[in-house]
């Protein structure tokens, strides 16, 4: 019993991983960007080459591409070839825990005691939720929290501050979001030069030594103009709900405002008692400003800020009496509660599906419209598909050639206007999949809703397949 005594401040610290991990554990994986991923990696696996131009859809095949998240694809691709989904779902949960782990470490190493660190470690998560899905951009928030952790610790040990520039080049060829990387060195090194620290000049090296590794991809530096046009991109931010401004009317937005206001107010009353603010604490704010803002710009933005904010504001919250209670077992009960909870939930212990894997766990992975657009696939096959479903026939029906996916900047605009206008049913549709010579249509209930009355009462289409997630026609 010795071992399950732990004191209330060590169970907040296993509450603010625990809790997000049980999260990510009980939450389904959204196939919408994972999948092509995935097939992306196997197809850079099988040919041992880079993927340039468009592998995937008819309407932008041979079109160049700058695949800037290779390795991330790489990297599930191999995963899903040793664990399958739910493999990649213990590791999602993983990936999760690891984020959360270091900003409670962060917050503690800024001065905050273990319940108040706890707590902003529990906002971060409930303010990223939305941000958690398995995808690159999972691992370029694991980098963001640990150059995170390694600049505040740097004075104490500084050694590991030369780690950073070895995770910026890994970042840059992961997700786009490694511009972060630089740009959080930038602040402490601004930090020590105000501070007159004589470790500035060592953070300036590592700050350089962080811009000079961003180019160490296969693109160069032009990853950081990937970064700048796919932000600025207007079918990505006309298309991609996430890319859009974030709006307080949705429960993601209102979290994110609302946490918005509560920093605002924790950082007033702060200056107010610190009567003189110190330039560490006006870096701090202006940062916070600057994630905010951009939080506010895109709803993509989201997750930088609620791994940014609780750093901000540890060393501005006061710190209770530094004493722990005694240890209590019915503590130590609550935590391996918890804890066997979590490898109840585990997906791995669910019924699985051969196609979509354990049930419940893939979401936007349509199994009866799956198997009944293979004995229509070819070579020769041309598929219009709905948006949201591309990303996963990629994956399940490698052999289709389909009309749009995921890949919002890699497809032209006049694509994307194409898809809206067969989607909404507009009169020249049926025009529309003449010129593009689609030989069968791959229509969803709820974003084909619009189409569907038109192409069944059309005499050139045959209905071949309907159930409740939607329905395939095909030329007569």
């Amino acid at each position: 019993m010795p071992r399950l005594r732990l004191t209330f401040g060590q169970l907040w610290s296993w509450l603010a991983v625990a809790l997000p991990v049980l999260g990510a554990v009980i939450a389904p994986m959204s196939t919408v960007d994972l999948a092509y991923n995935v097939r992306a990696g196997q197809l850079m696996l099988e040919t041992r080459r880079l993927l340039e131009t468009d592998p995937f859809t008819f309407s932008a095949a041979g079109q160049p591409w700058l695949d800037q998240q290779w390795g991330a694809q790489i990297l599930l691709a191999l995963g899903f070839g040793v664990v399958g989904w739910a493999g990649l779902a213990v590791i999602r949960a993983l990936l999760v825990g690891l984020i959360f782990w270091m900003v409670q470490r962060s917050c503690r190493a800024l001065g905050a005691d273990r319940r108040t660190a706890a707590w902003l470690t529990l906002a971060s998560f409930a303010v990223s939720l939305v941000a958690l899905g398995l995808r690159p951009q999972l691992l370029g928030m694991v980098l963001f929290a640990a150059v995170s952790l390694l600049i505040i610790e740097r004075d104490r040990s500084p050694r590991r501050l030369w780690l950073v520039p070895v995770l910026v080049a890994i970042w840059a060829n992961l997700h786009g979001s490694f511009v972060f990387g630089p740009a959080l060195v930038g602040v402490a090194w601004f930090q020590d030069v105000v501070a007159r620290r004589p470790s500035s000049r060592r953070t300036g090296v590592v700050l350089i030594a962080s811009l000079v590794a961003s180019w160490l991809t296969p693109f160069g530096p032009g990853v950081w103009l990937y970064v700048a046009t796919l932000s600025t991109n207007p079918s990505v931010r006309g298309l991609i709900t996430e890319w859009q401004a974030t709006s307080p009317l949705t429960f993601p937005g209102a979290l994110f405002y609302v946490s918005g206001i509560a920093v605002a107010v924790t950082m007033g009353i702060s200056l107010r008692r610190a009567r003189r603010a110190s330039p560490a604490m006006l870096l701090g704010i202006a940062w916070a400003v600057v994630l905010f803002v951009l939080a506010a710009w895109t709803q993509r933005a989201v997750a930088w800020w609620a791994l940014g904010a609780p750093l901000v504001l540890a060393p501005l919250l006061p710190v209770r009496d530094g004493r722990e209670r005694q240890p209590s077992v019915a503590n130590g009960v609550i935590a391996a509660g918890l804890a066997a909870l979590i490898v109840i939930l585990l997906p791995i212990w669910r019924p699985a599906d051969p196609m979509i894997g354990p049930t419940g766990l893939l979401t936007d992975a349509p199994a009866g419209i799956t198997r009944a657009v293979q004995p229509i696939a070819g070579p020769d096959a041309r598929l219009f598909n709905a948006q949201r479903w591309g990303s996963w026939l990629e994956f399940a029906v490698p052999e289709a050639n389909f009309f749009v996916d995921s890949r919002v900047e890699a497809i032209p605009a006049a694509v994307w206007a194409d898809e809206a206008a067969i989607s909404g049913g507009s009169r020249d549709w049926g025009e529309i999949l003449d010129r593009w010579r689609v030989t069968a249509v791959v229509a969803s209930n709820a974003d084909q809703a619009a189409l569907m009355p038109l192409i069944r009462a059309d005499v050139r289409w045959r209905e071949a397949y309907r159930d409740g997630d939607g329905a395939i026609f095909v030329r007569r």
